[in-house]
């Protein structure tokens, strides 16, 4: 403590010996920038030293010496991590206070309903430059292995919340994905806590797989709830779901763009067409619709249903079932439709 005050003296006499108005016209003249202005980022866990440095390279500080000393004239605050960008003239007091206050850009990484790890992963390598991918190798995201979520030994796939988190340049991928994990956690938690009665579900994870399956019918949320009560029934019946979906993600880079009969016999335990019961682990990123969907279906004894671009037609017999695929998806090219056991 006694050697900050003393050299905080030794500063403050530094400052009278300088010429009169020097440091005011250092700190508080503004400078002229670009006409793109200047963008920096400043990492996550930079040293103050490391932050000067790089405020310098950007152009920003004319009079960097004069710079360090404003900084340990205010005790030498915490300069944020964060995306700064700054336009027009602008003076290294303003600078400094926008680090101080961490004024910064802000940045998102989103996770999209429906989306799969790889979307994921795609969005954070195209979109999110500014994120540490440290520790979240390719290889892991493909076996869909990844411990520190915090979901134990299963799949990964399914596990992230769907919204936009914030980060700062610097941050772990993986600390962001954390936060997604967790919030999916305590969303499914408090659903199930809640579900409707007679549910043909074990635990919170057969619900988000479910509600993955829910989610890539693609339906509208007026839709989610009675599709849910679809294959719901036919849980209970012990039918298989036979959803499209599940095929599709079976195949992988196997798909393109249209299944066939062939496709429907594709060997998978994803495959609902093949195996009754839910697939092994979800297959995508559930939305809040999709799990409230899961979680509090409508009351329906239907058993089929067939999608006509946004119109539904949900049927409790087989027969029935046939009718409304002669009508409305006879020739159809991209009709989806739960299909007969």
């Amino acid at each position: 403590m006694r050697r900050r005050h003393a050299l905080r003296a030794i500063l403050l006499l530094a400052l009278l010996l300088l010429p009169p108005g020097y440091y005011a016209w250092c700190m508080y003249w503004p400078q002229t920038l670009p006409a793109a202005g200047v963008t920096l980022p400043l990492r996550l866990g930079s040293s103050t030293a490391q932050a000067i440095a790089d405020l310098e390279h950007s152009g920003l500080l004319p009079h960097p010496q004069v710079f360090k000393l404003a900084v340990l004239l205010a005790g030498k605050p915490s300069l944020q991590a964060g995306l700064y960008q700054f336009h027009g003239p602008v003076s290294q007091a303003e600078v400094l206070r926008r680090l101080i206050r961490g004024q910064s850009t802000p940045l998102f990484l989103r996770v999209i309903p429906g989306w799969r790890l790889q979307d994921v992963y795609a969005e954070m390598t195209k979109d999110a430059p500014y994120l540490d991918l440290h520790g979240l190798p390719p290889a892991a995201l493909a076996a869909k292995q990844l411990p520190a979520l915090g979901v134990g030994s299963v799949s990964a796939e399914g596990w992230l919340y769907p919204d936009s988190y914030r980060y700062v340049p610097g941050e772990s991928a993986l600390s962001v994905l954390h936060r997604a994990a967790a919030r999916m956690q305590r969303q499914l938690a408090h659903l199930w806590t809640e579900r409707a009665p007679g549910l043909p579900l074990r635990n919170p994870y057969q619900a988000l797989i479910l509600a993955s399956v829910v989610e890539k019918e693609g339906a509208s949320a007026g839709q989610q709830a009675r599709i849910a009560a679809v294959f719901l029934n036919r849980l209970r019946l012990g039918m298989p779901l036979q959803s499209d979906p599940t095929v599709i993600y079976a195949m992988g880079d196997r798909y393109h763009g249209a299944l066939t009969a062939a496709d429907m016999r594709f060997p998978s335990p994803y495959n609902t067409y093949l195996h009754k019961g839910l697939p092994p682990a979800p297959i995508a990123m559930p939305g809040y619709s999709s799990l409230a969907a899961v979680l509090h279906p409508a009351r329906s004894d239907d058993l089929y249903f067939i999608a006509k671009g946004d119109q539904y037609f949900y049927s409790q017999h087989y027969i029935v079932h046939l009718r409304q695929i002669r009508r409305y998806l006879q020739g159809k090219a991209g009709a989806s439709h739960a299909a007969t056991p």
